[in-house]
C-alpha cells in the first residue's frame, strides 16, 4: 500500500484582506449614496455588500484555517473548511436576495422619486471597487473554491452596480421611477444564480463526488495498461478541496510481478498524467490462477 499527502500552500489571504476593504468602502459609500438619492437598487446593493462583507470574512478565515496541519482527530487537516464555507457563503446569498426581492416588488408597486446624478455617481465608483476586487481574486480562484465563493461576491456586486447605472440612466431619461425597482430584481437573479452554482459545487465535494475534470474509466483504463496488472477495482475518486484531489483502489497484479515496482508505475502515472497526488494503492493476488 503506498500513500502520498499532497499539502496545498498559501491559500491566498492577501487579495482577501483587498477585497474586505474595497467591500467596507463601497458599503458605506452606497448605503449613504442609496439614502441620499432614494435608490432601492443602492440600497439593495449596500445590504447585499453587508452580506459579502460577512461572507469575505469567514472566506478569510476559512483560508486561515485551511492551512492547520493535521491531527489524529483531523488526519485530512483542515482543508474542508475552505468547502463549508463556500456553501456558508451560498446560502447566505440566497437568503439576502429573498429579502431585496421583498423590498423590490414594493417598491415596484409603490415607486418613490429617486435623484438619478447621485445615484449613477455612487454606482459607478462601486463598480469600480467591485472591478479592482475581482482582479485581485481572479487568478487564485480559479483553483479554490473558497476564493471563487469569494469572487462570485464580489462579480454579483459589480453586476449589482452596473444594474444601478442602468436604472439611474433610464430614470434620468425617462423619469421612470419602477426602472429602480426592476433593476433590483434582475440583480437579484443574478445572485441566486451564482450562489446555486455554487451552491453545487460545494455540495458535490462534500458528497465525495469525483471531480468534474477527471474521469474515473479513464483512470481505470490507464492503471490496467500498466504492465502486470490484470485488473483494477474498488476504485474511488475524490476531492478533499477544489485542486486538491485524492483517490484510492486495488490492482489485482499477475503471479511473479514486483509489488514495489507496480505501486512506483501506478502512483508515479496517476501524478504525471492525471495530476493526484493523494493516493492510496492495495495491492492483490490474482486468485484465478
Amino acid at each position: 500500500m503506498v500513500h502520498d499527502h499532497h499539502r496545498a500552500g498559501d491559500a491566498g489571504e492577501r487579495p482577501l484582506y483587498g477585497a474586505i476593504m474595497l467591500t467596507g468602502v463601497i458599503f458605506f459609500v452606497e448605503l449613504a449614496g442609496g439614502w441620499w438619492s432614494g435608490s432601492l437598487a443602492l440600497i439593495a446593493d449596500a445590504a447585499h455588500m453587508a452580506v459579502d462583507l460577512l461572507g469575505l470574512s469567514l472566506t478569510l478565515v476559512a483560508a486561515m484555517l485551511s492551512r492547520l496541519p493535521a491531527d489524529p482527530k483531523r488526519t485530512y487537516g483542515y482543508r474542508r473548511v475552505e468547502v463549508l464555507a463556500a456553501l456558508g457563503n451560498a446560502i447566505a446569498l440566497m437568503v439576502a436576495t429573498g429579502f431585496l426581492l421583498r423590498e423590490a416588488w414594493a417598491r415596484f408597486t409603490f415607486p418613490t422619486a429617486i435623484a438619478a446624478g447621485p445615484m449613477i455617481v455612487v454606482a459607478f465608483i462601486g463598480l469600480l471597487c467591485n472591478l479592482a476586487s475581482a482582479a485581485m481574486l481572479w487568478k487564485a480562484s480559479r483553483t479554490n473554491i473558497n476564493l471563487r465563493g469569494a469572487l462570485m461576491h464580489v462579480l454579483s456586486d459589480g453586476a449589482g452596480s452596473v444594474g444601478a447605472l442602468i436604472a439611474g440612466a433610464i430614470i434620468l431619461k425617462t423619469r421612470w421611477y419602477r426602472a429602480d425597482a426592476l433593476v433590483t430584481a434582475l440583480i437579484c437573479g443574478g445572485i441566486v444564480f451564482t450562489a446555486f452554482w455554487l451552491l453545487r459545487d460545494s455540495v458535490h465535494i462534500l458528497l465525495e463526488g469525483a471531480p468534474a475534470h477527471l474521469d474515473l474509466e479513464d483512470i481505470r483504463a490507464a492503471l490496467t495498461e500498466i504492465p502486470g496488472v490484470k485488473d483494477v477495482h474498488d476504485l474511488h475518486l475524490w476531492s478533499l478541496t477544489q485542486g486538491q484531489e485524492a483517490m484510492s483502489g486495488h490492482l489485482v497484479l499477475a503471479e511473479g510481478r514486483d509489488h514495489v515496482e507496480a505501486l512506483n508505475a501506478g502512483k508515479n502515472l496517476l501524478a504525471e498524467r492525471f495530476h493526484i497526488t493523494h493516493v492510496t494503492l492495495q495491492i492483490e493476488k490474482d486468485d484465478s490462477v
